[in-house]
């Protein structure tokens, strides 16, 4: 009688990965608004700042996949929406090539840590599974 209740649990503590990208998508569309809804408060100043936040909701509860999913997209969004204006033969001002600089390198980090961490928690789970044999007593 347990098992199917926790094989009930443990799917529920897996999400799928429609729910993981959903979330992804979910985390960068409110980060967008809410920096959207700020924007003549901050101009092109931190455009990266709501984006990053919604990395890390992403990975954590995604993974790799989801998490570059929302890296990538608010570096995008915060790109095309929040940044001063770039013609494609126009080199980018110092301080903008900073801050998506800043933005990637955080973003990368925040995403292969969760993975990291994602890796090393599916790992335990699966040594837990594992039936615990213990030194054989039966002579």
């Amino acid at each position: 009688m347990a098992q199917p209740v926790q094989a009930i649990v443990m799917r529920l503590n897996q999400p799928t990965p429609l729910q993981k990208y959903t979330v992804a998508v979910a985390a960068v569309l409110v980060a967008f608004g809410l920096r959207y809804g700020i924007y003549g408060t901050l101009d092109n100043r931190i455009p990266f700042g709501f984006f990053t936040s919604a990395t890390v909701i992403a990975a954590w509860y995604g993974g790799l996949g989801p998490g570059l999913l929302a890296a990538l997209a608010g570096l995008l969004l915060g790109d095309f929406f929040f940044l001063p204006p770039h013609a494609s033969g126009d080199a980018m001002g110092e301080v903008v090539r900073t801050g998506i600089g800043v933005y990637a390198m955080n973003a990368a980090l925040i995403v292969v840590l969760s993975w990291h961490l994602h890796s090393r928690m599916r790992d335990a789970e699966d040594r837990q599974r594992k039936p615990q044999h213990g030194p054989d007593t039966s002579k």
